[in-house]
């Protein structure tokens, strides 16, 4: 009973384990197909582009490609996320 109130009345801090202190620092993408990628960059990702990140949900090397996808409605796109694995990996 004691250790349920005093659960019920901590602060409301959490522990996280050193390795995932930074993905909470980097930038998280869903690709194309709907996987989750997390990147570390100090830039931001622009359209157009590709870039070869470090992802630390996979732990490899991928060349990310930025594009806007048209929707049913002719004036409205959205960005798209086209994530492959860089040659560097292998």
């Amino acid at each position: 009973m004691i250790g349920l109130y005093l659960l019920m009345n901590s602060c409301g801090t959490y522990h996280i384990k050193i390795g995932e202190k930074s993905k909470l620092n980097g930038i998280p993408i869903v690709d194309s197909g709907g996987t989750k990628h997390i990147y570390r960059s100090s830039n931001s990702l622009e359209l157009g582009n590709d870039y070869a990140l470090y992802c630390m949900e996979h732990h490899h090397w991928e060349t990310i490609s930025v594009r806007y996808t048209p929707t049913p409605l002719a004036k409205l796109r959205h960005e798209e996320y086209v994530v492959r694995r860089h040659p560097k990996s292998s």
